[in-house]
C-alpha cells in the first residue's frame, strides 16, 4: 500500500479532497500550501481518519522554498511514493485591461510551481519508483474563458505528456489529470456545464492514481465533449458566447 504522499495546494478545493481520501491508517500525507490555518484544520481532519499528516507551508513560485519543502518531506518520512503537483490559480483576465505581472503569476503558480515540484521531487521519486501526478485541464484542449490559464494548462499537459517516456525509463510512472469544472472557491456559485463537487471528483483522481492509468479526463462528460472541441473549434466561441 502507498504510505507517502506529497500534495501541492493542498488547502483548498481538489488537494484538500484528495488528502481526505487518501487519509487512512498506515498513511503519512504532505499538505503544502500558503495557508497555513488551513492546513492545520486539514491535518486534524486526516489525522481524525488515522493518517499521519504533516504541514509544509509553502508557495511553489518561490522554487528554492519547494526544494526546502521536499527535502523536509522526504528525511522526516524516508522517502515519498506519491507526488501531486495540485497548486494552481485562476482569473479571469482581459488581455487589454491586465497587468504583465498578473500574468506572469499565473503562469509562475501554474506551470512554473509545476517544474520546481517535479525537480524538487524527482530524485526521490526515482529512489522510490514512485508515481507523478500532474493536475492539468480540460482547459488545456481548447481556449476556454481564462486564456492565460488555459494557456498555462496546455504547458503542463505538453509538459507531462513529452516527460513520461524519460520519467518512465527513470522508474517513475505519470498520472496526468484533466479535471472539468469543480465546484471549488476558484469555481465559486457560478453555472457550469458538468460541474461536480470536490469530493467526488477526488474519489475518481485517487482511482485513477492507485490503478496506475496515464490520464483521466473527467467527469465522463468531458471524454465525449474534448473530441468535439478539437475538430469543430467553433463550438468553443459559441460556449463563450453564451457566457460560461
Amino acid at each position: 500500500m502507498v504510505k507517502r504522499i506529497f500534495i501541492t495546494g493542498a488547502s483548498s478545493g481538489l488537494g484538500a479532497a484528495l488528502a481526505r481520501a487518501y487519509a487512512q491508517p498506515g498513511v503519512t500525507i504532505g499538505l503544502a500550501a500558503r495557508r497555513v490555518e488551513r492546513l492545520n484544520a486539514l491535518a486534524t481532519e486526516c489525522e481524525a481518519a488515522g493518517a499521519r499528516a504533516i504541514v509544509l507551508p509553502l508557495d511553489v513560485t518561490q522554487h528554492h522554498a519547494v526544494l526546502g519543502a521536499a527535502d523536509a518531506f522526504t528525511k522526516q518520512v524516508g522517502g515519498v511514493d506519491i507526488v501531486i503537483a495540485n497548486a494552481g490559480t485562476f482569473v479571469r483576465v482581459d488581455p487589454t485591461e491586465s497587468s504583465l505581472d498578473e500574468l506572469r503569476t499565473i503562469l509562475d503558480v501554474n506551470l512554473l510551481g509545476v517544474v520546481a515540484t517535479i525537480k524538487a521531487f524527482l530524485p526521490a521519486l526515482i529512489k522510490s519508483k514512485g508515481r507523478l501526478v500532474l493536475t492539468s485541464s480540460v482547459a488545456s484542449f481548447a481556449p476556454l474563458p481564462g486564456g492565460v490559464y488555459s494557456a498555462s494548462k496546455v504547458a503542463v499537459r505538453f509538459l507531462g505528456e513529452a516527460w513520461r517516456p524519460d520519467l518512465a525509463a527513470k522508474g517513475v510512472q505519470l498520472t496526468m489529470l484533466y479535471p472539468g469544472f469543480v465546484r471549488t472557491e476558484m469555481t465559486g456559485q457560478g453555472s457550469y456545464p458538468f460541474l461536480i463537487e470536490a469530493d467526488e471528483a477526488a474519489q475518481q483522481m485517487k482511482a485513477a492514481i492507485d490503478s496506475g492509468r496515464d490520464r483521466l479526463i473527467f467527469p465522463w462528460q468531458w471524454r465525449l465533449v474534448v473530441p468535439l472541441m478539437s475538430w469543430f473549434p467553433g463550438l468553443v466561441g459559441m460556449w463563450r458566447r453564451r457566457g460560461h
